[in-house]
């Protein structure tokens, strides 16, 4: 009897002991479970953040290259030209920039406003410049077509006493009704050419030049798609700090802008 009863408490206390391991073992399983349907869920979560902002960067660089190409088209034109996609473009840039500043990262974003704030300088300015000069190239398209009161007007502004004598309003008044210029055109006209009669025209001011601006703002697009392309190469389970450590050595920052025009 000895022997049989020492027997079950053995067997007893065994299965007592098991009870706790297996809990424990349980625990574990479940706690691993737990960690990999989090880690899944994070992955998942930042391979969909990742996608949005590559589309988000996507669609910036291309306003950005639509932006510079327009620049560059505008820029030698020697014939008037419809500067409202100009308008919609630059319209475009800060759309395009609103989006990747609401998708971050901060490293890319900080990128895109430089980027943004030269190129859209840039082309700001050139379409100024273009719009000063149409009345004088719409003009000459004129002239160059055989319109009599264009030719009329021409001589009269280009002549050896342009800048001496005034011109008579009826000249200013029959370009716009014959269709030659718009009333804001002519007015731009004629403004210009009081204020050279009363010797308030001035020489334009020093600018950098139009291709090293152009070759600047590629080279800092480049600058920004790298920093992009650093940022979806990492892998989805970096944590963010270690990301942004990552991404400070490659850094361009917005201070490094290039040069526009003055």
């Amino acid at each position: 009897m000895q022997i049989e009863a020492i027997s079950a408490l053995a067997a007893s206390a065994a299965a007592i002991l098991g009870v706790p391991a297996a809990l424990v073992v349980g625990f574990r399983q479940a706690r691993a479970a737990r960690e990999a349907a989090e880690h899944a869920a994070q992955a998942a979560s930042a391979q969909w953040r990742n996608n949005n902002r590559r589309d988000a960067a996507v669609a910036f660089i291309m306003a950005v290259e639509q932006a510079l190409e327009l620049a560059r088209e505008i820029r030698p034109a020697q014939m008037a030209l419809d500067l409202e996609p100009g308008k919609l473009l630059r319209r475009e840039l800060r759309k395009t920039l609103a989006v990747v500043q609401l998708e971050g990262p901060l490293s890319i974003a900080q990128q895109a406003e430089g980027v943004q704030k030269a190129v859209d300088k840039t082309l700001a300015t050139v379409m100024a410049e273009h719009r000063r000069i149409a009345p004088t190239l719409a003009l000459r398209a004129a002239a160059e077509q055989g319109n009599e009161t264009a030719l009329a007007l021409q001589r009269r502004l280009n002549g050896r006493n342009a800048s001496t004598t005034r011109i008579d309003r009826q000249l200013w008044r029959d370009v716009v009704q014959a269709g030659v210029l718009t009333p804001r055109q002519t007015a731009m006209l004629a403004r210009r050419h009081h204020a050279r009669l009363e010797g308030r025209l001035t020489g334009a001011r020093p600018r950098v030049p139009f291709g090293e601006l152009y070759q600047s703002h590629r080279e800092a697009l480049g600058k920004f798609i790298a920093v992009v392309r650093d940022h979806l190469d990492a892998p989805l389970g970096m944590p963010p700090r270690a990301r942004q450590r990552g991404h400070a050595r490659s850094q361009w920052r917005p201070d490094n802008a290039v040069e526009s025009f003055e």
